[in-house]
């Protein structure tokens, strides 16, 4: 997986913490995949992905949007600077349809990551 920063904006809703901006962009039947060091959990349909977002979005330091593989995307990084996540979207017809959520460490540290600046 490679990963550029990218001047677009791929989730300031769910960010800045205006939940229900997420719900609007988000499909109703959206899959959310988090590959964690325990395996794939996988959450489907948009009350419940945004549900999930207000309790992760608590842990992010710093953020940004980035290019993953061409695709848009989000990086964040804990306080102490160590990557915290790397996100894609795949969106149609303007609504957020999938995401899917890097947050294991050791995939993290296999992933062309921008520095935290």
């Amino acid at each position: 997986m490679n990963t550029e920063r990218s001047s677009k904006p791929s989730a300031p809703a769910a960010l800045g913490g205006d939940f229900e901006a997420l719900l609007r962009v988000l499909d109703p039947d959206v899959k959310l995949t988090v590959d964690t060091p325990d395996g794939m959990v996988i959450t489907l349909g948009a009350t419940e992905v945004a549900a999930g977002a207000r309790m992760f979005s608590g842990e992010v330091a710093r953020h940004c949007p980035v290019l993953v593989n061409g695709v848009p995307g989000h990086m964040s990084w804990r306080p102490d600077g160590t990557p915290l996540s790397v996100i894609v979207f795949t969106v149609i017809q303007r609504r957020i349809t999938a995401i899917y959520i890097v947050v294991d460490p050791p995939k993290l540290a296999s992933i062309h990551l921008p520095d935290p600046a």
